[in-house]
């Protein structure tokens, strides 16, 4: 969720780099900015406001702030309403922090602070950080040791970065569920601990990332340097890896939004996933497999759940990841559990993981972040190779989740009909304008398909809703007359997706059923099924899209490019923020 950016340089420029690294991590979180930095005489100081990041930028380019040592912070609102004063940094005698996750016990925490004077100025748990760092600093305790002590006494998930006054040539950082990665610059000069690589595109080439419990302080010497050390105290060395993300991943390259630009790559996506598919696991050898996921890539397993029954007869189950990790679950023998997460840092993806592997069943990681922590503690990984996702509303990740999981059972894939079902749509004549507008003031949508369209369909009203703030349901095609079909009026408008394969003439049928209700129909088919519609296509509640015909195998990717596009034109219409929809963070790292 929220993004955490520190940074020590020889260099007084250090607010350049925390505004450039902010609005590369504005994707986990824009309710709020902050940044806290020690200024000439090593006195803290403090800027914070609501809002995007380029709110916090204006601001911080009138100030021509020079510093060596600074954090910074861009907010996905947890604990409290989105108020300057609960906005990151939060302070206490000096100490400054910037926290990303959830600290369950701040409530005792608090009450202990309070009895000591404190006063707190926000409605947040990250507050009683600062002030226990604090607390324990006025007892005698070196910066380091006060440190190490507050983060032995929260309860929760957390990626934690600190500075003090007196001690300004240090930053101290520590991972519990959250991401974190530390760098240096290529010259040395600068030091980094980041939420994620994307933070650090332009700063730093080279990352080792944090493990459970570790805390790294990064330290000014003869020249710049960082050390980790386990939750114990002892110093251990982690790998350190090369920074993948480059200034071209980060950027728009001429289209109108990261979002727009990350659709038009689904058909590269599925090409180098396809390339680049590596596996060391044979789902044959498995009597039954679970997926596990939450949002998107929950749906993406859905999808996967159809093509491993139909292909490998497999039996799969999918499950909610929020739900899964707090049930007894009853483990099957010689059983495969998959766990699919974009980032890979997911928290109740990564705890439902834990939860399978202290049950001693095998499991399969399907991320886009191979250095991720669901990627590092999974029996086996499979990487997309979707690249950076900017855009909150993930297109072309998912596009690459349920290629590679139909490659899991199918080995002859014709990675060209793939990528020829997606660039019809992206280069086929659709007004999307013109659909866009006929929905975006309906007072209620619907997605409906059968087979593996109906999870597609789920996808498609996830999107409509993250984006254009509609509400819209997805539903089996089947289901719409065992209760929603109350809804339907002449204010509700169905997509419904039908293309020409063995479940299309009872889809018709109940688009029919819609029709007989003043409802009206946006029908997604496929051109080979335009003789076979019964007069449906006549009718003036029904606006019909043809999609080029295709092996059933690769619909489902025709399908998803349309209802992204479509999504994203919606919420063109309506005005939106279509990379930054209200109230979302991308990489959703607490419960």
């Amino acid at each position: 969720m929220c993004g955490i950016i520190a940074s020590l340089s020889y260099s007084d420029n250090v607010s350049k780099d925390l505004i450039s690294a902010l609005e590369r991590l504005e994707y986990r979180g824009y309710d709020s900015a902050g940044v806290a930095y020690l200024d000439d005489n090593s006195s803290l100081k403090r800027i914070r406001t609501v809002g995007k990041v380029q709110h916090l930028k204006e601001v911080l380019e009138k100030q021509h702030i020079k510093a060596h040592t600074g954090i910074g912070h861009t907010r996905w609102a947890t604990h409290g309403k989105v108020t300057e004063s609960n906005a990151h940094p939060h302070t206490a005698d000096g100490v400054a922090i910037v926290h990303n996750g959830i600290i369950e016990n701040y409530q005792e925490l608090k009450k202990q602070l309070v009895n000591e004077g404190y006063i707190f100025e926000s409605e947040t748990d990250t507050e009683v950080i600062a002030k226990l760092i604090a607390s324990h600093i006025k007892t005698g305790e070196q910066f380091f040791e006060a440190f190490q002590k507050s983060i032995s006494e929260l309860v929760g998930t957390f990626a934690i970065v600190a500075i003090y006054e007196k001690e300004p040539d240090i930053l101290l950082g520590a991972k519990k569920g959250s991401p974190m990665a530390v760098g240096l610059s290529p010259d040395k000069q600068s030091g980094y601990i980041a939420s994620d690589a994307v933070a650090l595109s332009t700063l730093a080439n080279e990352l080792a990332y944090l493990e459970e419990g570790d805390i790294v302080v990064v330290r000014k010497g003869r020249q710049l340097s960082y050390e980790i050390f386990e939750s114990n105290g002892q110093s251990i060395r982690r790998e350190t890896v090369p920074n993948k993300v480059s200034l071209d991943d980060v950027s728009k390259k001429g289209y109108d939004s990261f979002m727009l630009k990350e659709i038009f790559e689904e058909a590269t996506v599925a090409r180098r996933t396809y390339e680049k598919f590596n596996y060391d696991i044979d789902i044959s050898e498995f009597d039954n497999i679970s997926i596990i996921a939450c949002g998107t890539s929950y749906y993406a397993g859905a999808v996967a759940k159809y093509w491993i029954e139909d292909i490998a007869k497999i039996h799969v189950d999918v499950e909610i990841a929020s739900e899964f990790r707090y049930r007894n679950p009853v483990f099957a023998k010689n059983s495969l559990y998959i766990f699919i997460s974009q980032s890979g840092e997911t928290i109740d993806t990564l705890c439902a993981m834990r939860l399978v592997k202290e049950a001693g069943i095998k499991t399969l990681a399907l991320v886009n972040v191979d250095t991720s922590s669901i990627a590092r503690e999974a029996d086996f990984v499979l990487k997309t190779e979707a690249g950076v996702e900017i855009g909150v509303a993930s297109t072309k990740a998912f596009v690459a989740q349920i290629l590679s999981l139909l490659m899991l059972c199918y080995k002859n894939i014709d990675i060209k009909a793939v990528e020829l079902s997606i660039n019809a749509v992206l280069n086929g004549n659709y007004d999307f304008t013109r659909l866009a507008n006929k929905i975006k003031n309906s007072r209620s949508l619907f997605y409906i398909g059968r087979g593996v369209s109906y999870p597609i369909a789920l996808e498609g009203a996830l999107k409509i809703k993250e984006l254009s703030y509609i509400s819209a349901e997805g539903y089996p095609a089947g289901e719409i007359k065992h209760g929603p079909i109350a809804i339907i009026d002449e204010n509700v408008y169905t997509m419904a997706l039908a293309p020409y394969d063995k479940y299309f003439d009872k889809t018709i049928s109940n688009t029919q059923e819609i029709l007989a209700r003043n409802g009206k129909i946006l029908l997604i088919t496929t051109s080979d099924a335009k003789d076979l519609l019964h007069g449906i296509d006549k009718n003036d509640n029904v606006e019909c899209v043809f999609l080029p015909p295709n092996s059933p195998l690769y619909l489902p990717f025709s399908l998803t490019t349309f209802i992204h596009l479509l999504a994203y034109y919606t919420a063109n219409a309506k005005g939106h923020d279509v990379d930054k929809p209200r109230n979302l963070a991308k990489s959703v790292t607490v419960e």
